[in-house]
């Protein structure tokens, strides 16, 4: 309860001092940062056992839908028209990509002989996510062959995009499934609060504006993390302190520009 509440008091304060990063310098310096703090933290819990290493891609292409999506629904915020065919098509690219590396993987853990209780929460969220898959799959497909054809469209966008968002939800909550039950509030915490957000964000034109509104929660979630994993009886699994100090050390690289 004390560490807590001295994080609680730290994050108040920083809150009052707080500087705001322009664009430029958040594209420059702050952004490679946070890049690498995504990268390191897929590589640290690669290390736990039996954690497909394909998800921190299947979180990274999801994310890098949103300039399409966002496209998407300024071209056409009604019905689906020519007007944003080059959005579809791009969305439809990105979902046959990431279809074929879901596919792949249920394959590879589907006929895994040492499936632990864990990579089996994991593998049934990654089979409700092969499902969305295709019938958002259908969608997109079905959209775009009428666009093509030049019949009527009665298609509206917003089930498209809503999908879209499920399977980034779905996909995620896939992730943290395959964390061991030991490890898994911890991480879900951080998961949620910081690298999940962390990674929508950087994929959109302003996400400077997104952490100078949110960079001290951000510090508040990565000083849990680390205080859960360092601090207290839970001893950090094999291969992951050099990770969880260099995250540390990126971090404390981002927050000097903020303080």
């Amino acid at each position: 309860m004390r560490l807590f509440l001295i994080l609680s008091l730290a994050l108040s304060i920083h809150a009052h001092a707080q500087r705001e990063v322009s664009s430029g310098t958040f594209q420059a310096n702050v952004r490679p940062a946070l890049s690498g703090i995504v990268s390191d933290f897929y590589q640290m819990i690669v290390n736990f056992p039996h954690f497909p290493k394909e998800m921190g891609s299947l979180m990274n292409q999801l994310n890098d839908m949103a300039e399409a999506k966002t496209n998407l629904l300024s071209e056409c915020p009604g019905l689906i028209s020519k007007k944003c065919e080059a959005s579809l098509k791009s969305i439809q690219k990105s979902l046959q990509n990431i279809d074929t590396k879901v596919h792949e993987l249920l394959g590879r853990l589907q006929f895994n002989q040492t499936l632990h209780i864990d990579t089996m929460a994991g593998l049934r969220i990654l089979i409700s996510v092969e499902a969305q898959l295709d019938v958002l799959k259908g969608q997109v497909d079905n959209s775009l062959l009428k666009i093509k054809a030049g019949v009527p469209i009665r298609d509206t966008t917003y089930p498209i995009v809503r999908k879209l968002d499920e399977l980034t939800d779905l996909t995620s909550l896939a992730t943290v499934e395959f964390i061991p039950y030991l490890y898994k509030e911890d991480f879900r915490h951080f998961c949620f609060n910081f690298v999940f957000p962390v990674q929508r964000e950087m994929s959109k034109v302003k996400s400077w504006v997104y952490m100078n509104k949110n960079v001290a929660y951000l510090n508040f979630s990565l000083n849990l993390l680390n205080m859960n994993l360092t601090k207290r009886n839970k001893k950090t699994p094999e291969g992951m302190g050099s990770y969880l100090s260099t995250i540390h050390n990126r971090w404390n690289g981002i927050m000097r520009m903020y303080y």
